[in-house]
């Protein structure tokens, strides 16, 4: 479900205001939705979406990117989510031409059950917190995947962590959360509005 905490509300704020459409944050209305997923249509534009619900923080230290038993995975709820968001999606037209998903299972399986293909396994998604090598090292590695991206028809769906949701625009999302991002050549995301498919904050 889509929980946010005191933090994810101060955070989202601060993204709004970055925001050059000012599509309601807090609770965007079903109009607001479709006007943020028709910029889709317009290249450089893509769908950011967090992996539905995982319940608990993290992964075990020792977890594997290859043995989904190792790692924190998606229960029945999210599951059920992502069926939903694909379904809520396709009544509403809207069709990538692909989807990118980080290499964990819990992103893996969410883009798997949203019934969308192809699927792309893309290093630069995986979770800033739990990935060898320097935050500035993979900043880097998300910027040149988003400065391609930035040219390429669409849309895309790019399947993430919270991490990478914060970096690339200012905010927090909760998850099985998305957010219409507009991205230019030199690597840079912009929210342009927030995406629930239906399903209400609790």
């Amino acid at each position: 479900m889509i929980t946010p905490t005191r933090r994810t509300v101060l955070a989202a704020g601060t993204a709004l205001l970055a925001s050059p459409v000012l599509a309601g944050i807090f609770d965007p209305t079903p109009e607001e939705q479709l006007a943020s997923l028709a910029m889709l249509n317009t290249p450089g534009h893509a769908l950011l979406l967090r992996h539905t619900l995982a319940p608990g923080h993290n992964d075990p230290a020792d977890f594997s990117l290859r043995e989904c038993h190792t790692q924190r995975n998606l229960d029945d709820v999210g599951r059920e989510q992502a069926v939903k968001v694909g379904d809520w999606l396709r009544a509403r037209g809207v069709t990538p031409k692909i989807v990118y998903s980080s290499q964990w299972c819990r992103c893996l399986d969410t883009a798997k059950l949203m019934g969308f293909k192809p699927i792309v396994e893309e290093i630069s998604l995986n979770s800033i917190a739990d990935m060898p090598g320097t935050e500035a090292e993979k900043l880097r590695k998300l910027r040149r995947f988003i400065g391609k991206l930035a040219s390429k028809p669409g849309p895309a769906i790019l399947v993430t962590h919270s991490t990478i949701g914060t970096h690339l625009m200012g905010g927090l999302l909760g998850s099985g959360e998305g957010a219409v991002i507009r991205m230019t050549p030199d690597g840079k995301a912009t929210s342009i509005g927030r995406v629930l498919f239906g399903m209400e904050r609790v």
